[in-house]
């Protein structure tokens, strides 16, 4: 993330510029995309059990 500070800018607003920086980002799906190898073990395969009812 950037951000913009002015020369004639305030404290005030150097200050808020800032704490966009430090807000913590809210977890989501994507963050974990990958990281549960373990839980369904070889994706490609687990996908293959999922679809083999259709056939």
């Amino acid at each position: 993330m950037v951000i913009t500070i002015d020369k004639d800018a305030k404290v005030e607003d150097i200050n808020k510029q800032l704490k966009k920086l430090q807000k913590p980002k809210k977890a989501n799906l994507s963050n974990f995309y990958g990281k549960m190898k373990g839980a369904f073990g070889d994706g490609l395969a687990y996908q293959k059990k999922l679809r083999d009812e259709w056939d």
